[in-house]
């Protein structure tokens, strides 16, 4: 099953997309705000197809839903289903950037008047670092002159390389030789007139990081990867301890509260993990239950458990496979992974392995990639930004399969009552 794509032409650096609006930054130093919804019903006028289109670009967690699951039983439902999709996928939609403008709920020069580094939008934040540090700027906002303030609030200056929000809700930041930090963006950890500093993760090298579940991989592209193992214990409501290193949870369990503590416990650095006494340097990187590491001419994966039962026997990390890649795409240089496959980063290609065992291959040069792995209504995106123009693709076969058998990409769960808690219903 081939994605279904949309292309925007246009000069773009970074993009966002975030309850029902696209977020484009160009380089002249515009953001650029559209009203994504309105645009992806343009784009059909038989109501048919533009039931298709919203569950591929509107509402990627609907077909997960377990009463929809039902009807794939049955063969005749799901494919009638897919075919839909494959249908949907054979249609070119292309906006110039003039058409794409009828969309446009506003524009405004970017915060702070420089072209950010890395952004991330979290709970109506934008968090965006450039060469003066760590800043946010209210976002979401109904204000069509500027929808994201034009007055951001500067919380560290630290020159970092790379942000990465999770759910719960912390800021993984990079900085390089400065190592790695994390910022806890709860409102009981957080004061935005008083802002605290970022808690020291490590002093190791830090080129990018993400969430493995509540742990942190770590990534480095000068010296070794390795994982910060955080744990969770629950305490007492009296319990008191640095918000910089807990996280309160509150869920319903036997009509009752419950508050746990995160607690980092140790660094597993990439050779534990992946079993292998290789001290020559390689790429590797994790996002939730996977954990990737590039080798000649492909990559191999590890499963992490998040919570192991270790009386059985359980272990932390089992390696699945290894993948190879053709050698004209080039070396290893970048990976994430979402619910419908990982996507590589080589020099030559941007590959998207995908959850069935099928690829998809898109050739550069690429200026900037994003997927959006823990939000609900576009986790099944990719964003792709080229030399002149953003190409946003939709990948739909990951919810006729058995997620706990899937070796390629992320397993979906429901979301748990955590998740409810916390989310940010982007």
């Amino acid at each position: 099953m081939q994605p279904v794509k949309i292309s925007i032409s246009g000069d773009y650096i970074d993009c966002q997309i975030y309850r029902g609006r696209l977020y484009l930054w160009t380089f002249d130093g515009t953001v650029k705000v559209y009203n994504w919804d309105e645009m992806i019903n343009s784009l059909s006028d038989n109501i048919s197809d533009a039931v298709t289109l919203k569950f591929c670009f509107l509402d990627g967690n609907a077909l997960y839903r377990t009463d929809l699951k039902g009807l794939f039983k049955d063969p005749d439902y799901k494919n009638i289903l897919i075919q839909k999709i494959e249908s949907t996928a054979e249609q070119v939609y292309t906006l110039t950037e003039e058409a794409a403008d009828e969309f446009l709920y506003g524009q405004q020069g970017t915060p702070g008047n420089e072209l950010p580094t890395d952004t991330e939008i979290y709970s109506n934040t934008l968090y965006y670092i450039n060469d003066n540090g760590l800043f946010y700027s209210t976002a979401h906002r109904d204000n069509t002159k500027y929808p994201i303030s034009s007055k951001p609030v500067k919380l560290w200056d630290c020159n970092l390389l790379s942000i990465k929000a999770n759910k719960y809700p912390q800021l993984a930041l990079s900085g390089g030789s400065e190592g790695l930090f994390e910022y806890n963006l709860s409102s009981e950890s957080m004061n935005r007139w008083r802002p605290k500093e970022p808690n020291l993760i490590s002093h190791k090298h830090s080129s990018f990081a993400n969430y493995t579940f509540w742990s942190i991989y770590n990534t480095s592209l000068v010296d070794g990867s390795y994982m910060a193992l955080f744990d969770l214990h629950e305490i007492d409501d009296n319990a008191e301890g640095d918000l910089m290193i807990q996280s309160t949870f509150s869920s319903s369990r036997r009509n009752r509260k419950s508050r746990f503590k995160r607690e980092f416990r140790r660094e597993i650095n990439e050779n534990a993990i992946f079993n292998n006494n290789d001290r020559s340097q390689h790429l590797s990187w994790g996002v939730d239950d996977k954990i990737y590491r590039a080798v000649d001419n492909g990559f191999e994966i590890v499963k992490f458990k998040n919570s192991p039962d270790t009386d059985q026997g359980e272990s932390y990390f089992t390696r699945l496979r290894q993948v190879d890649l053709h050698p004209w795409k080039g070396k290893v240089i970048g990976g994430g992974t979402s619910y419908y496959g990982t996507i590589v980063e080589c020099e030559n290609a941007l590959v998207v392995l995908l959850s069935n065992g099928a690829s998809v291959t898109i050739e550069g040069p690429i200026t900037r990639w994003r997927i959006y792995p823990r939000s609900l209504n576009y986790q099944n995106h990719l964003h792709v930004i080229k030399d002149d123009r953003i190409e946003i693709y939709s990948f739909n076969q990951d919810y006729f399969l058995q997620q706990n058998q899937k070796v390629i990409g992320l397993e979906y769960k429901p979301p748990s009552d955590w998740s409810r808690r916390f989310s940010d219903s982007r």
